[in-house]
């Protein structure tokens, strides 16, 4: 998928539309969403490796097919992010089996269209707004939704505040 011309909202709402296509098709519904089983479903092989002090996580194909690679030293939660991250850079690049994508933990990159994209479809993919929205009616604080939903209580704070149901 090309980004030019769209406008980040453009973005963030294409990586929504694709995040809950690849729910629909590949999830068993159960929280919290596992994106390993998806991202092999997608034809992905997912690996723990040592990147190195910078790396989150990596996209890259060899001649048997994309290979995400996830830190082995991030904690747990962020592994899982990590891991939906990259999905959402196969489904968007899904046109580009040559393309690399690095996730560094420093701002290099942060604000590509790219990665927009695969932050967004990952909060979608880990989060899905409406199961995030009954949540926050039922009277659910952010600690016990992050539980919920296996992520970190400051991915799932970002995520409260993206859907506008907590102020800055």
């Amino acid at each position: 998928m090309k980004f030019r011309g769209m406008t980040v909202g453009e973005i963030r709402r294409q990586a929504a539309k694709d995040a809950d296509e690849i729910l629909t098709k590949y999830w068993d519904g159960s929280f919290p969403v596992n994106p390993v089983p998806i991202a092999r479903d997608l034809g992905a092989s997912v690996f723990l490796a040592q990147l190195g002090d910078d790396e989150y996580g990596r996209l890259e194909s060899d001649s048997a097919g994309p290979n995400i690679y996830i830190d082995r030293d991030q904690p747990a939660k962020r592994k899982v992010f990590t891991c939906a991250h990259e999905i959402g850079h196969l489904v968007s690049h899904a046109d580009e089996p040559e393309a690399v994508f690095v996730d560094k933990r420093s701002d290099e990159g942060r604000g590509t269209a790219s990665e927009i994209y695969a932050n967004e479809f990952a909060g979608n993919l880990l989060m899905p707004p409406d199961e995030v929205r009954e949540l926050h009616t039922f009277g659910e604080d952010a600690a016990s939704m992050a539980d919920h939903f296996g992520v970190s209580l400051q991915a799932m704070s970002y995520r409260l505040r993206v859907l506008g149901l907590l102020s800055q």
